[in-house]
C-alpha cells in the first residue's frame, strides 16, 4: 500500500468517526466517491497550486568578444531568470576553448566559431553541432599592424601574433593569399587573440591578429588596420553549439536559451543607451568604443537566424558559409578530415 492510499484511508476513518457513522476502512477509500470532503475541499473543491518549477542550470562557455552582446544583455537584465533558466556564464581566452569543455560535458552550451565547429569535428570524434548563429565579423576581426607596414605584403618576414588553428590563423590565411604570400613568409607566435593583441599594444611585435576590444586599443595606441573581416563578409561567424547526444533531452532549455538571446538583441536595438555601458562591463570597455565595436559586427536575433537557415527545400545562406569554411580548413591544413558541412548545423530550433 503506498503513501497515498494510507492517508485517504486513515482520512476516510476520522470522518467516519467524527460522524458516528459505523464504516469500515477495510474497502478503499478509492474504489468509491473517496472519503468524506472537509470543509476546506467543500469550500471550493481547489487542489493546493504547484510549487513552480526548479530552473534548469546551464553553464555556457564563451570569450570576451563583441557578438555576444545579445547574451550579457540577457544575462543582465533577467532574461533568462524569466525564462526559468540558471546560467552561469564561464569565460575562456579563446571560443575554441570551449569546444573541449563542452565535449566532456563541463558545458552544456559552447558559445563558438563555425571555423572553430570545423576543426573540432575535423580532428576528432565529436557530436558538437551549431543550433543557431549569434552575430557574424564584417570588420571586428583584423590583423593590425605598427606604423610603417601598410599593406599584408608588408609584413614578409616580420613577426606575427595569432592563435594557431583559432578563428584569427584562418583570418590571417586568407590575408596572406589575397597578397600572394604564404604562411612561412612571415615569422608566427602563438598566443591568444588577446594575448596578441595586449603584444602588439606592448610593442613587442609588428603585427597581430586580433578582434575587438583589442582592435580599438591597438588603433588607439597607433596601430591600424591592414586587412579585416570587412573583406570577407559573412565568414566569421559565431554560434550557439550543443552535443548532438542532448538535443532531446536538453530541447526545451536550449529554445528558452535561445529566447532569452533573442530578447537580449531586441534590447540593444531598442534601447543603446542603456545596453551598451552594460555590454561595455563585460568587455572592459567604455559605452562609445562598445558602440564603434558593433559597427564592425553583424548580430543576429530569431527572425534573422530563419533566413539564415532557410527551409528544408530551400537551405538558407549558412550553408554556404559553412562548406566555405569546412574547404578552407582542409585546404589549409587545419583537419584530418573534411567534415560534412551539414552535419555541423541543426536547423531544429530555428525554423
Amino acid at each position: 500500500m503506498n503513501r497515498r492510499t494510507v492517508l485517504r484511508e486513515l482520512g476516510a476513518a476520522l470522518a467516519c468517526l467524527a460522524l458516528s457513522v459505523g464504516c469500515s476502512n477495510k474497502e478503499p477509500a478509492a474504489r468509491g466517491a473517496g472519503p468524506a470532503a472537509g470543509p476546506e475541499q467543500r469550500a471550493g473543491d481547489a487542489k493546493a497550486p504547484a510549487p513552480p518549477a526548479a530552473p534548469v542550470k546551464l553553464t555556457v562557455g564563451h570569450d570576451l568578444w563583441i557578438g555576444y552582446a545579445g547574451v550579457f544583455l540577457a544575462n543582465e537584465l533577467g532574461y533568462f531568470k524569466e525564462a526559468g533558466l540558471d546560467v552561469g556564464l564561464k569565460p575562456f581566452s579563446n571560443p575554441g576553448d570551449t569546444l573541449a569543455a563542452l565535449a566532456s560535458s563541463q558545458l552544456d552550451i559552447g558559445l563558438t566559431t563555425l571555423q572553430n565547429l570545423a576543426v573540432v569535428n575535423g580532428n576528432g570524434d565529436t557530436d558538437i553541432v551549431a543550433i543557431a548563429l549569434i552575430d557574424s565579423s564584417n570588420g571586428a576581426d583584423a590583423v593590425v599592424a605598427r606604423e610603417g607596414i601598410a599593406s599584408m605584403a608588408d609584413l614578409k618576414g616580420k613577426t606575427v601574433a595569432l592563435t594557431l588553428g583559432e578563428v584569427n590563423h584562418m583570418l590571417f590565411l586568407l590575408g596572406l593569399e589575397k597578397a600572394g604570400l604564404r604562411a612561412d613568409d612571415v615569422k608566427i607566435t602563438s598566443m591568444s587573440a588577446d594575448d596578441a593583441g595586449a603584444a602588439f599594444v606592448a610593442g613587442k611585435v609588428d603585427a597581430a591578429v586580433t578582434w575587438e576590444p583589442w582592435i580599438t586599443k591597438a588603433t588607439k595606441g597607433g596601430g591600424h588596420v591592414i586587412f579585416s573581416s570587412a573583406s570577407v563578409p559573412d565568414t566569421i561567424a559565431d554560434s550557439v553549439a550543443v552535443r548532438r547526444s542532448r538535443l532531446a533531452e536538453g530541447k526545451d532549455a536550449y529554445a528558452k536559451f535561445l529566447g532569452a538571446i533573442d530578447r537580449g538583441v531586441r534590447s540593444l536595438r531598442s534601447d543603446p543607451d542603456r545596453a551598451l555601458p552594460i555590454v561595455g562591463k563585460y568587455l572592459n570597455a567604455p559605452a562609445e568604443d562598445v558602440k564603434r565595436m558593433l559597427d564592425g559586427d553583424k548580430i543576429y536575433g530569431l527572425a534573422e537566424n530563419k533566413q539564415l537557415f532557410g527551409t528544408a527545400d530551400r537551405p538558407g545562406p549558412v550553408y554556404a558559409t559553412m562548406k566555405y569554411v569546412v574547404d578552407f580548413a582542409a585546404q589549409s591544413g587545419l583537419v584530418k578530415k573534411a567534415p560534412a558541412p551539414e552535419s555541423l548545423l541543426d536547423p531544429g530550433f530555428v525554423r
